[in-house]
């Protein structure tokens, strides 16, 4: 055990004799269609910014080995804390013949970046300087990359310099080799693959847009915010703005402008996810809250990408207000995944947190680790450097969510179509119910005009025939001379009134049967009818009628029929009992919606003996059993005479 630590001690001590090895030459073989240089690249820092190729040739030895297989430097926030980067890699070429090759950045957003070969001691080449501000018309290749042309000949050995400069944002330098034979197929290629990146999120958007019209769900107008947000980050973080909207890069200062879809990108996921996993109406509402101020923080940042353009920002509150933006830029996405998390733990919303979480969990991933290559705390390996797998990530979110939300728009359709057949049901349901109310009220009619017409043809006929009969026998009767027939020629006459007035009473009760319902008019013109034909003789009696009010809802027959009959009666006391000269009928309708019958007099008022109740009168008793049938109230009071109500 000694002996293995004591060697693991002296392989430590011997580590920086190999970390400082001589730098070895790169092959770059013939037929090779790239050359990633991914290591042995070695690299110094211009803290003077004023270092040039012979400075860097003569002080060749402080170069230092990169840690990372891709060069990334990490954030700088400014001029002042942003130095210049000498990088340096030795290519070889191991064939017999000459290659015409290019130097590619595949990354745009340098202020300063220039290409030195050498051959050890003298400069076989200077290339032009180029940087963000240089239009894409100058530059050697049309494309947004950097890319430098240069060859090799035969069994040629050199040693490349790159000078890169980024003042803000992140330094990472990608360098990979092409022969110049390939340039416009991986041009294609590379136009074409994001060609239909982009030609998806239109697609996903016109789709999420239908879904928004026909639904009016917001959900979907947020989705649609995402896709714009993932569109634009990579139009901007890939250089296409830089490419085709050349002068767009300067309308806000230093470069915000590329701030701001990357920005918008993870604030209009997290609005997303705040109604897709919504947690607003859970105990876990608090974390909703810390959503709303992760938003707010949102506008803070995007206030202060557009402060440098009206207000001078001195460096310490520029440093200040960077490690702010940088911490609001990046919260979105640990509350996304606590809102993943909390769903799935508290099983609210399960289903949705399984999708959103398969569905970003690659995007979210290499972005997570893309952010610990910038603070170097990884290394930038090439993978998580290609925005091209960034992309794939994007498209494998955005197709799955697609899915999931066109699932969901069909389970909304389904089950609007459910609500709208329910409701088609209960709309024939209530349709056929009204038919067939139609039906039994028009059958009940039917029923009524056969009855009025029964009670009309038959016992009306008969009591017709009966008067008609009796009315004879009483013209015999005159002839007559003896006391006897006279007496029964009286009777006779009585019998005929009584018959007579059943035939009223009976044309009554069918008028109350064939009529459905009654106005207070119709109601008032019948008693005014009645009294005119049975009491107009009557010159010692004066009878009034007044209504009051008017009626909610029309008097059905049965309830007109039987306040006609109580009034009928009580008119019929007043002419029997009573020795009355006036008599009033009240017929008041009240805004509760009842309806009062009144019949008073000025007569000589109740005049029952010790013991007596209502019971011992029949006509009363009628009256009163009537408006109990009607659900109302009858009450007979003495009031300067008697007084008959009844409140239905």
């Amino acid at each position: 055990m000694a002996s293995f630590c004591r060697l693991i001690v002296f392989l430590w001590l011997l580590s920086p004799a190999f970390a400082w090895a001589d730098q070895p030459a790169i092959p770059i073989p013939l037929n090779a269609k790239s050359v990633v240089i991914d290591h042995d690249i070695w690299f110094v820092q211009d803290s003077s910014h004023v270092l040039t190729i012979r400075d860097v040739l003569r002080s060749d030895g402080k170069f230092q080995p990169n840690t990372s297989p891709i060069p990334n430097f990490g954030y700088t926030s400014g001029n002042q804390h942003a130095y210049p980067v000498w990088l340096r890699f030795r290519l070889r070429n191991p064939s017999k013949q000459l290659q015409a090759l290019f130097y590619e950045t595949d990354f745009w957003a340098f202020d300063e970046l220039q290409l030195f070969i050498t051959d050890g001691q003298r400069v076989l080449y200077t290339s032009p300087l180029y940087g963000w501000k240089t239009p894409v018309p100058r530059k050697w290749v049309y494309h947004r990359n950097f890319w430098f042309p240069f060859s090799l000949n035969a069994g040629q050995e050199v040693t490349c310099y790159v000078r890169a400069f980024k003042s803000r944002g992140v330094q990472v330098v990608p360098v990979t080799i092409r022969p110049q034979s390939t340039l416009n197929t991986y041009i294609l290629k590379d136009y074409a693959f994001w060609g239909g990146v982009f030609a998806v999120f239109v697609f996903v958007i016109v789709i999420s847009f239908f879904f928004y019209l026909t639904t009016l769900d917001l959900i979907y107008a947020k989705y649609i915010l995402c896709i714009l947000g993932l569109g634009g980050y990579f139009f901007i973080n890939d250089g296409f703005l830089y490419h085709f909207f050349f002068d767009s890069q300067f309308w806000m200062p230093n470069r915000n402008v590329y701030f701001v879809f990357p920005l918008l990108l993870f604030f209009f996921q997290l609005l997303f996810v705040r109604s897709f996993l919504s947690l607003q109406h859970t105990p876990s509402r608090l974390w909703h809250r810390v959503a709303t101020v992760a938003l707010v923080g949102g506008l803070f940042c995007l206030t202060s990408l557009l402060a440098e353009w009206v207000l001078y920002v001195p460096p310490a509150v520029e440093l200040i207000l960077m490690r702010l933006f940088i911490i609001f830029y990046w919260l979105p996405m640990p509350l996304i995944w606590t809102f993943i998390v909390v769903n799935l733990i508290r099983r609210y919303r399960v289903q949705e947190a399984w999708l959103y979480l398969v569905a970003v969990s690659p995007f979210y991933l290499l972005n997570f680790l893309v952010i610990l290559c910038n603070f170097r705390l990884l290394p930038t390996y090439t993978f998580l450097e290609s925005y091209e797998n960034l992309a794939l990530a994007a498209l494998f979110e955005v197709m799955i969510l697609t899915f999931g939300l066109a699932y969901r728009y069909k389970l909304i359709r389904d089950h609007n179509e459910q609500l709208n057949d329910e409701r088609t049901q209960q709309q024939r349901l209530t349709y056929e119910a009204h038919v067939e109310s139609l039906q039994l009220k028009n059958e009940s009619l039917q029923e009524k005009e056969r009855i009025a017409r029964d009670l009309h043809d038959n016992v009306g006929a008969q009591l017709s025939f009966i008067v008609n009969s009796l009315q004879q026998i009483g013209r015999q009767a005159d002839k007559q001379n003896a006391t006897n027939a006279r007496q029964l020629s009286l009777q006779l006459r009585s019998v005929v009134d009584y018959t007579r007035e059943a035939i009223q009473m009976l044309r009554d009760t069918i008028w109350a049967i064939h009529q459905e319902s009654f106005t207070l008019e119709e109601f008032e013109e019948r008693i005014n009818h009645y009294i005119s034909r049975y009491f107009q003789q009557m010159e010692a009696l004066q009878i009034t009628i007044q209504t009051e009010g008017q009626l909610n809802q029309p008097l059905t027959s049965v309830q007109a029929l039987n306040m006609f009959r109580i009034m009928q009666e009580a008119l019929h006391n007043v002419v029997k009992h009573a020795q009355a000269t006036e008599v009033t009928v009240l017929l008041n309708a009240r805004e509760d919606g009842s309806f009062q019958l009144s019949v008073s007099d000025n007569g000589n008022g109740l005049s029952w003996a010790p013991g007596d109740s209502l019971d011992n009168h029949y006509g009363l008793q009628n009256m009163k059993k009537r408006a109990e049938e009607l659900g109302g109230h009858f009450r007979i009071y003495s009031n300067h005479g008697t007084v008959v109500e009844v409140a239905v």
